[in-house]
């Protein structure tokens, strides 16, 4: 990215502990699943967004906060076209700051739902490049909708091996036995049953204690795997 593009500081993101919160909540809630935007979700984020615009002291963060306010309401009414227009002037007139990665976001689950899966996969790309920490729910919400458009285009394969580098990348996050069941799910869909044993081993020797551990078992019993 340029130097030139204004980017919030951390004093000014911290001046205003609850537009901090709100940026967190946005993120979880939109970036953990591309088409997350389901109806409580929206509901939520709108709700949270209004309460926050009330006890921002920052002006561009209000005018900010009732921007992206618009998009989830059009999204709300089922006008994707409009929701799309205003995310794309989000990202042209705030880059650089927090509001205009969830507005990427935004619009990649907006064309992920469309079957727009290369530019999806652009925005997500794209999302992930300004991100400031890769390693949580934002960060996995945007590589899984990266996985997700290359399953949906029936790249079976890719799409393991993307949630597999997402593991690779972040084993530490919680979030990595979760990539690697899903990775699991697609070796199995693409007919690579040894790399599918192997991930799912992976999961129970490294991530035992996780929910996903118990899938893992399940799915190696399947395939005539006992493990302990």
């Amino acid at each position: 990215m340029q130097s030139s593009r204004k980017r919030l500081t951390k004093e000014e993101l911290h001046e205003d502990e609850f537009t901090a919160t709100m940026f967190k909540l946005i993120g979880y809630l939109e970036s953990n699943y591309p088409k997350v935007l389901a109806a409580l979700g929206v509901v939520a984020v709108v709700i949270v967004i209004g309460y926050f615009i009330q006890h921002s002291a920052n002006r561009r963060t209000q005018t900010a906060l009732a921007a992206i306010g618009d998009v989830q309401v059009a999204l709300m009414q089922g006008n994707t076209s409009s929701a799309a227009t205003k995310a794309q002037t989000i990202i042209r007139d705030y880059s650089g700051e927090n509001i205009a990665g969830r507005a990427l976001v935004t619009l990649a689950n907006i064309y992920f739902d469309q079957g727009r899966y290369d530019e999806a996969t652009a925005h997500y790309r794209q999302f992930l490049d300004v991100i400031d920490d890769p390693r949580g729910p934002e960060g996995f919400g945007a590589n899984a909708g990266i996985a997700a458009a290359m399953e949906a285009q029936g790249n079976l394969a890719g799409a393991a091996q993307e949630y597999a580098s997402y593991a690779d990348r972040f084993a530490q996050t919680p979030f990595a036995p979760l990539a690697l069941k899903e990775a699991g799910r697609c070796y199995l869909a693409a007919g690579d049953l040894d790399q599918a044993k192997q991930t799912y081993l992976r999961i129970r020797g490294e991530y035992r204690a996780s929910p996903s551990s118990r899938i893992a078992q399940t799915e190696l019993e399947i395939l005539g795997i006992l493990t302990d």
